[in-house]
């Protein structure tokens, strides 16, 4: 056959398909539906089982380090009012910078918000980030290294914002921008990468409810490089080595993780609540008593690892114990106008206002009771 022929003819093949391929329209981004009542229902669940959590296990804090508490020596604490804590008021004061100034606030508005709010019962790299702030620096510079050298290892910003993925259903990419943002107002080391993997677990949970599933989603989309990824691939592996005996991980998880300056370091605490959500097998109660009896920084991992159970089963699933505690708020150290008293059911409201202004603003309807969500793309499930 003369060349000549054959060599045009495959070039105008070429460009046909290429053109073809042009041509062809993406395919439709895939729309995941939640009714209203569904959504509320999630983050009030959330919300409950967080206060739950993080008071349960204030009086826990840095009791067990060289060994796990033992077995059976744990039993939830009950209060009449739930009060201020780091765990669960800075996000009271974030739901209040998002009202106040829009989902895209600047950094001296956030600045603003928490000289006038954030003054009282906090710690650490937070407290640091706040006195920074009187010096007039703006996040991230608050957050930084330099700055604020405490943030490279603290965990302040892992239990400040997994309200990000309760605003994000379904959008995990979206809750990984918020999270990340407001975790360097405090931090700049693996703190900030664990807050964006558990932002990222809230915000698939709306969808997904097989807990092992959920964090191999969020684990594909951290990338390698990072902190955490191996800090998750070996909890997953211990777990799997030894599913019936969450002790034999914790020992190896002190071994490998527990060599930061102090007891609330992010690597350890994170390990920790991953191990509890793990062995904890979506039963709620037990994966708070693995949380508190594992210990170092307890009432985190357990208001953590709690909320996410929370948001999966709904408050409607919790059990009497979660679900019959106090829905009173306590505002006993946040400063400025915010209310003296809240309710942890309008905490869940508010939330639901704001999540609706996101997934509209992202592309989808909140109309009718139902919101159509337009959800990106996540491991093993396409849009």
């Amino acid at each position: 056959m003369d060349r000549r022929i054959v060599a045009p003819t495959a070039a105008v093949w070429l460009a046909f398909v290429f053109l073809i391929g042009l041509a062809r329209p993406e395919p439709a981004p895939r729309v995941q539906v939640l009714t209203a009542e569904e959504y509320l229902d999630k983050v009030y669940g959330a919300w409950q089982a967080t206060m739950f959590g993080n008071h349960s296990g204030l009086h826990l804090q840095g009791v067990y380090i060289e060994e796990p508490g033992p077995p059976g020596s744990f039993s939830p604490v009950h209060f009449e009012e739930w009060s201020t804590d780091d765990d669960t008021h800075v996000e009271w004061v974030d739901l209040h910078i998002l009202e106040t100034h829009g989902l895209q606030p600047t950094a001296e508005e956030i600045r603003l918000e928490w000289v006038d709010h954030l003054n009282h019962d906090i710690w650490v790299s937070t407290r640091r980030a706040r006195d920074l702030m009187d010096e007039g620096l703006l996040p991230p510079e608050t957050g930084n290294a330099e700055n604020n050298p405490d943030g490279a290892w603290s965990i302040d910003a892992q239990l400040q914002t997994e309200l990000f993925g309760m605003l994000t259903p379904g959008m995990p990419g979206l809750a990984a921008l918020y999270a990340k943002r407001f975790a360097r107002v405090t931090n700049s080391g693996p703190a900030v990468e664990a807050s964006v993997f558990f932002a990222t677990l809230y915000s698939l949970a709306f969808f997904e409810d097989d807990v092992p599933a959920l964090i191999a989603a969020a684990r594909q989309l951290t990338p390698d490089e990072t902190i955490i990824a191996p800090i998750v691939d070996s909890v997953v592996q211990w777990h799997q080595e030894s599913p019936d005996d969450w002790r034999i991980t914790r020992r190896l998880i002190r071994d490998e993780y527990d060599t930061d300056p102090m007891w609330w370091a992010s690597r350890v605490n994170f390990a920790v609540t991953i191990m509890a959500l793990l062995y904890g097998e979506s039963d709620i109660l037990r994966t708070i008593e693995i949380a508190a009896l594992a210990g170092w920084d307890a009432d985190n991992t357990m208001a953590t690892a709690a909320g996410l159970l929370g948001l999966i089963h709904g408050y409607g699933g919790l059990p009497p114990a979660i679900a019959n505690s106090t829905d009173i708020y306590f505002n006993e150290d946040v400063t400025g106008d915010l209310p003296r008293y809240d309710t942890v059911s309008e905490f869940a409201r508010r939330t639901q206002s704001l999540a609706e202004t996101m997934i509209s603003q992202a592309g989808g309807t909140t109309g009718q009771g139902e919101y159509r969500i337009l959800t990106e793309m996540t491991p093993g499930g396409g849009r």
